[in-house]
């Protein structure tokens, strides 16, 4: 089955199909920054998305988790979140971060959950964890639907 014939993603989605379309982001990712960065998208639904990426290969100069990687794994996991909830092109088109907390070691966890779900504009709060569960960053993300099919 064809992945335009899974989207969009709603309440009703079967776990089966939920796992389709994370196993079909694995292909998608071949070749990109979510690649490069070692993000691996873990589950969707319709409410949110959860991703990790590692530490290690993601610091800035001090050793420490870099807060434009904060960014990375959060724009990239929304923005394919809001692409699954409309089954249309999406692209951010404003973002804030603010970092509480430092880590050098283990995996950033992210989750992206949906604050606002319209016809052109889809909004995230993404909550990015280090392995304890302490959180590390909070982003807020918005992106634009675009029109037509991807």
């Amino acid at each position: 089955m064809n992945e335009d014939d899974l989207l969009p993603l709603t309440q009703d989605t079967p776990p089966e199909v939920r796992a389709q379309l994370v196993a079909g982001n694995v292909a998608r990712s071949a070749g990109t920054l979510l690649e490069r960065v070692g993000i691996v998208v873990e589950d969707v639904s319709y409410e949110q998305a959860v991703a990790s990426m590692p530490v290690e290969g993601n610091t800035q100069p001090f050793g420490l988790f870099h807060g434009g990687a904060h960014v990375v794994i959060a724009e990239s996991l929304a923005s394919l979140h809001s692409y699954f909830l409309s089954a249309r092109p999406v692209v951010g088109v404003d973002l804030n971060a603010t970092h509480v907390r430092a880590t050098k070691e283990g995996r950033v966890h992210a989750t992206a959950t949906v604050n606002h779900h319209g016809r052109r504009v889809i909004n995230h709060e993404v909550r990015m964890t280090d392995d304890d569960g302490r959180l590390l960053s909070i982003v807020r993300i918005t992106n634009m639907v675009l029109s037509g099919r991807s």
